[in-house]
């Protein structure tokens, strides 16, 4: 990865993320620099850092994970092309990563876990 998206990264976190983002469920999702670090190794997220917020506010569904994680699954629009995708959340909403996937992963995700919420 390019130390200009790492710096770029950094910024946006700043500007944008260091406060937390509200999520569809009115909890506020916390992005901590450390966690924004482990989440942007993944190159369709250092690419395409807006997809972080966007993915957050556009959960339609958590679920209870593994280790009182919870799982956020997620739609989201882009260049008029539908994504899915999936964050998985700590305890006290710390993000913890985020995937983008394919349709078929994501249904396979819809079946894991309790229904904790749904939009």
């Amino acid at each position: 990865m390019p130390q200009v998206a790492v710096d770029h990264a950094k910024e946006l976190w700043q500007e944008r993320l260091r406060h937390g983002i509200v999520m569809p469920n009115n909890e506020t999702a916390v992005i901590a620099l450390d966690d924004l670090y482990h989440v942007i190794v993944d190159p369709r997220i250092w690419r395409h850092l807006e997809r972080i917020e966007l993915m957050l506010v556009e959960i339609f569904q958590i679920r209870s994970a593994k280790y009182g994680r919870r799982i956020a699954l997620t739609r989201w629009e882009e260049n008029n092309q539908q994504l899915v995708g999936y964050v998985i959340l700590e305890a006290g909403n710390r993000l913890w990563s985020v995937h983008v996937v394919d349709e078929k992963r994501l249904r396979r995700e819809e079946r894991r876990g309790n229904l904790l919420w749904k939009r």
